[in-house]
């Protein structure tokens, strides 16, 4: 019998992992926006900075499903507030208030 071709068929503890790196990454990229966002919408980016540890623990549970069967209710709560979340950043996004020129957005080049 010759061995799979696909590494993650050989050995699928690796796409566990790289799904939680995933996670992670996605979950440090919301606390740098809400970061820089402090600066000029400190409301919108207190927001997105309560949501940071939302994502990381969405991702912890969705790592923790790829192993076994998942569960319909984890699926049910992920799949709701990954939705919220993005729900959340559109109103964020509609109702800031957007910059007049370039200049306005990045006022050290001005």
């Amino acid at each position: 019998m010759t061995p799979p071709d696909d590494p993650e068929d050989r050995d699928p503890g690796l796409a566990r992992e790289r799904t939680r790196l995933a996670w992670a990454r996605t979950a440090i990229a919301f606390a740098a926006v809400g970061a820089a966002m402090l600066r000029r919408q400190p409301v919108a980016g207190l927001i997105v900075l309560a949501i940071t540890p939302v994502v990381w623990a969405l991702g912890r549970v969705a790592s923790q499903q790829m192993g076994s069967k998942p569960n319909a209710r984890q699926l049910l709560l992920v799949t709701v507030i990954v939705t919220l979340v993005a729900a959340l950043a559109v109103v964020i996004a509609l109702l800031g208030r957007a910059p007049a020129s370039l200049r306005d957005l990045l006022p050290h080049l001005g």
